[in-house]
């Protein structure tokens, strides 16, 4: 009978080992402390990529919820290539031979690391309608769309720190939509000036476009996209 690909005693082994060598007895240790048998190290040794990958998906699982370490799914991707290389291949040949997908979930893992912020959790925070979700308790994004599964699992996992950066990420958007608004509205008195400076105060100028130039035409239909004024401009001129 075939071995199966994926062992559950090899599982639960890897599960319980820190992937980090000891200088003493040269082997791996329990996340306990205590260092691996002979013959713990011989099974770990043995472990199929199927099984590591096994392991990495499932830490992968973990830290997309907001569980697990980080560092330690980081040495189990790492160890994953490493056993496939030569004797002193250096981190960025261990990096080099990952998959286009593993690479890139080394990178987010160093950053989590770096961070302590995850991404993806940020991207879908700054996505979510957050009133809709405290008059409703229901995940929804901008366009009305409801959150997946994964998604509500996702949101609901995140951290002080994603939320902080989330919640600082939103206030410098609203700073600058002010700047822009504020912008927006000098920008716009100008242009006005510059075809209506002589009118007189108060005159109601209904098609203000009609007057300008196809350049200045457009500029103004941007800034009254912005500012928001009346289809009517009345003018009024107090330089006070």
């Amino acid at each position: 009978m075939a071995e199966p690909t994926c062992r559950l005693d090899v599982l639960l082994l890897l599960n319980k080992a820190d992937f980090i060598y000891r200088p003493d007895t040269k082997t791996w240790s329990h996340h306990d402390g205590r260092p691996f048998t002979e013959a713990e190290q011989a099974t770990a040794h043995g472990a199929t990529d199927v099984e590591l990958a096994t392991l990495s998906s499932v830490y992968k699982i973990g830290i997309d919820h907001g569980l697990g370490d980080p560092a330690h799914a980081i040495r189990i991707l790492r160890y994953r290539y490493s056993i496939k290389l030569s004797h002193g291949a250096t981190d960025e040949d261990i990096v080099a031979a990952m998959t286009d997908e593993d690479r890139a979930e080394h990178q987010r893992l160093r950053s989590v690391i770096r961070t302590g912020i995850r991404a993806e959790v940020v991207t879908l925070l700054l996505d979510a309608d957050l009133p809709a979700y405290l008059e409703k308790n229901t995940w929804t994004h901008h366009d009305g769309r409801p959150f997946t599964k994964e998604e509500r699992s996702l949101a609901c996992s995140c951290s002080l720190k994603e939320m902080d950066a989330a919640l600082a990420q939103m206030q410098l958007q609203l700073d600058f939509e002010r700047e822009q608004e504020a912008d927006a509205a000098c920008a716009f008195g100008a242009l006005m000036d510059k075809y209506f400076g002589d009118v007189p105060d108060g005159t109601l100028i209904r098609d203000p476009a009609s007057a300008m130039t196809e350049e200045d035409r457009i500029e103004y239909l941007r800034l009254s996209y912005i500012v928001g004024p009346a289809p009517v401009v009345i003018t009024n001129r107090d330089k006070g």
